[in-house]
C-alpha cells in the first residue's frame, strides 16, 4: 500500500513540474522570436510610429508675440519732482526769490481811459488802435475822435498828463502784494518701474508663450518642442 501511494505522489509531482516547465518554455520561445516593423520603430513586440508637426505659439489677448515671447507694453505717468535753483523757493508752479523787492514809483505816458479801447476799424476797412508816446518831455496821444456808423472817420493828436505809477520793478513779479524775482522751475521725472520716456514710464511685461497643437490627437513635447502623435501597432514576425 505504501508503495502505491508513493508511485501516485511521484506521478502528480511529475505532471505538475512538467506543466510548469512547458509554460516557461513557451514564454521563452515567444521571447526568442524575431520581430520587425514595416514602418516605425520596434519597441519589444510592437511598432511605434511618431508623427510630428510644428507647434502654434499663442499669447493672452493683451500680449503680443515678439521674438518667441509674449510681451505686453503699457505706459503710465512718471513721478514729477519740481525744484528751484539756489536762492529761490518753489511756490505752486513758480520759483520765487527768497528776497523781496520794494515797489518803485515812475511817471508814465498812458492813454486816457476813454481812448484806451483797443483795436478798431476805420472807414477804409483798415484796423488801427489809439497810441500814446513821449516827445520833448511831454506825453501825447493819437486817438480816433470821430465815428461814423461804428467806424473811425477821423482822429486827433492831443497832449496828456503823465500818470504816476507805483509798481514792482520790471524784472520782478508782484504776488500777493510783494515783489519777487522768478526763475524757471526744473522738473525731473522718475519711474518706480519701467523705462522713462519723456514724462511717461514704459512698462514691459514678458511671459513664455503657450504652445498648442493644431491637429487633434497631437500632444506638445516639451523636450523636442514639437507636437507629436504616437501610434502603436503589433510587430510582424520574421
Amino acid at each position: 500500500m505504501k508503495k502505491v501511494l508513493s508511485i501516485l505522489l511521484c506521478g502528480v509531482l511529475a505532471l505538475t513540474i512538467t506543466g510548469c516547465g512547458s509554460n516557461e518554455a513557451k514564454e521563452a520561445k515567444e521571447d526568442q522570436k524575431d520581430y520587425y516593423c514595416e514602418t516605425g520603430t520596434l519597441k519589444g513586440q510592437n511598432c511605434e510610429t511618431v508623427e510630428t508637426e510644428e507647434a502654434v505659439a499663442t499669447c493672452e489677448d493683451d500680449y503680443k508675440l515678439t521674438d518667441g515671447k509674449c510681451v505686453k507694453t503699457t505706459t503710465a505717468n512718471a513721478t514729477a519732482t519740481k525744484t528751484c535753483s539756489e536762492g529761490f523757493t518753489l511756490s505752486g508752479n513758480n520759483c520765487l526769490s527768497n528776497e523781496t523787492y520794494d515797489k518803485v514809483t515812475t511817471q508814465e505816458c498812458r492813454l486816457p481811459k476813454e481812448f484806451d479801447i483797443g483795436e478798431y476799424t476805420d472807414i477804409d476797412g483798415k484796423t488801427s488802435k489809439n497810441t500814446v508816446y513821449e516827445e520833448n518831455g511831454e506825453c501825447w496821444y493819437s486817438a480816433c475822435t470821430h465815428w461814423y456808423e461804428g467806424k473811425c472817420d477821423g482822429g486827433e493828436i492831443n497832449r496828456t498828463e503823465y500818470t504816476t505809477v507805483t509798481a514792482c520793478p520790471s524784472d520782478t513779479k508782484e504776488i500777493d502784494g510783494k515783489c519777487y524775482k522768478t526763475s524757471t522751475v526744473k522738473t525731473t521725472y522718475t519711474c518706480k518701474e519701467g523705462k522713462l520716456s519723456g514724462s511717461k514710464c514704459t512698462i514691459t511685461d514678458t511671459k513664455d508663450v503657450t504652445n498648442t497643437c493644431k491637429t487633434a490627437g497631437f500632444t506638445y513635447n516639451t523636450e523636442s518642442k514639437r507636437c507629436e502623435k504616437i501610434t502603436t501597432t503589433k510587430a510582424l514576425e520574421k
